[in-house]
Parts: structure tokens; C-alpha cells; sequence
């Protein structure tokens, strides 16, 4: 029986503005709480839940959320293979994953980064804070509350292989205003917090942020974060 299938908006949410989630955990008890939690929202629907990686995918092709909300630490759950198979889907149907872990090894942490995992949220963290998180995620930006990821994030991401053949030289590839986007994004903004504080459109936002992925062979928003830290444009801010 695939939760996903059975499951509905409680509200019937609609609109271009209502951020759809989907959500991924075995166990039915987390799984109500978490929709308890988003469904007073009135800027997120939960469109769907899923038990496991398979459903997952399937739930994503039907149901195209703006997030997947993915619980790591539940069992027979691997949120970062999870985000690789999300991540392997067209652009456009893919969506931003906010991951729950309170795991905190090193190796862990940069493999959810590369995996494509956009958020890191402790697996006890606040529910009230779920919202601001998903609503980051669907804005472009990166969400990294994990424990010890201030602390750890900037020794991590300088030794990714992904950008080790991209060095500080070739930031002058990059004009100004690319540069100035890069290291907002890498700061942790979403793409409209931007475009207010560089005073531009959010369109404008998108294509800066498209160019300099291009100039510089990156994939995604993730190894643009990865470059800027590799490269010392920005760097971890003290805990």
C-alpha cells in the first residue's frame, strides 16, 4: 500500500505561491507529526508521503513537489542515495531536499553536500522551524544547521574533488555582479534575499547564477557553494 498514493492535502492548498512537500519515512507516527506540523502553514502543502527510496521516485513523478523533506535517521532510509536518485532527474522535476540527520561524521555531512542534498536539519530539531527551512529550500537557498556544520563545513568543502581543478583564478572569469551572487549564494541565501539585497529582479538572480555555473563548469547551485569556499571568496563564519 503506497502512502503516497492514499495521501492528499488536508487543506486543498492551491496556488503558484503554495510550496508543495513531499515526505519520506517509514514510520507513520513521524510521518503525521511532520504533516501536523506543515499543514498550518498557509504557504505549504504536504502533497504526499512515502515509505522508502522507491517510493520516493514514484511519488516525485506524480506528485512534483518543491521539496522532499527525507528523514536520514530513520531506518532503511538512506537520505543521500535518496537525493543522488533526485538529483539524476530532469531540473525540472526534481526538487530541493531538506534532509533530517543528527549524524555528524565529516565524511557524512560532505557526502549528503555532493549527494545534492540542499538542507541539513537535526533529526531533533525544533519543529518550528521546518517551515523557514522548506521555504529556503524552494527559494534556492541552502539550509546547513546540522550539528557542527558551521565548524566543519569550510575544511570539508575545500577538500572536495568536484572543484579541485577550479582555482581562485578562474574567478576572473566571473564579472562583478557574479561574483557578488556567488558569494550570497554560498552565504546561504535564496535567490529573492538576493535580488533585494543586489537590488535586481530574481530573474536576473537566475541568470548571474546560470552564467557563472557555465563559465565555470559547475553543475549546480551545490558546487557553486563548494567553489566559493574552495576558493576562499567566502568562509565558514565562526560558531
Amino acid at each position: 500500500m503506497h502512502s503516497w498514493g492514499l495521501f492528499h492535502s488536508m487543506t486543498n492548498k492551491t496556488g503558484a505561491d503554495c510550496i508543495r512537500v513531499l515526505i519520506c519515512d517509514p514510520r507513520h507516527l513521524m510521518r503525521a507529526g511532520l504533516v501536523s506540523v506543515l499543514e498550518r502553514e498557509p504557504d505549504i502543502s504536504v502533497v504526499g508521503e512515502a515509505l522508502d527510496g522507491r517510493e520516493m521516485i514514484a511519488a516525485v513523478q506524480s506528485l512534483r513537489p518543491h521539496v522532499a523533506l527525507i528523514n536520514h535517521d530513520a531506518d532503511a532510509v538512506d537520505g543521500i542515495a535518496m537525493a543522488r536518485s533526485l538529483r539524476r532527474m530532469s531540473p525540472d522535476t526534481a526538487p530541493g531536499v531538506l534532509m533530517l540527520s543528527s549524524r555528524t561524521e565529516q565524511a557524512e555531512l560532505l557526502s549528503a553536500l555532493k549527494g545534492g542534498v540542499r538542507g541539513l536539519l537535526p533529526g531533533n530539531c525544533d519543529p518550528r522551524t521546518l517551515p523557514a527551512a522548506i521555504r529556503d529550500i524552494a527559494g534556492g537557498a541552502m539550509v546547513l544547521k546540522s550539528p557542527n556544520a558551521v565548524q566543519l563545513i569550510g575544511r570539508l568543502l575545500s577538500r572536495s574533488p568536484e572543484v579541485a581543478s577550479v582555482g581562485s583564478g578562474q574567478l576572473s572569469l566571473l564579472t562583478s555582479r557574479e561574483r557578488d551572487v556567488l558569494s550570497l549564494v554560498a552565504n546561504g541565501h535564496s535567490n529573492l534575499v538576493i535580488a533585494k539585497m543586489l537590488s535586481l529582479s530574481e530573474a536576473t538572480v537566475k541568470s548571474h547564477l546560470y552564467h557563472l555555473c557555465q563559465k565555470l563548469g559547475l553543475r549546480d547551485r551545490t558546487q557553486a557553494v563548494i567553489l566559493a569556499y574552495e576558493t576562499g571568496l567566502v568562509r565558514p563564519c565562526a560558531a
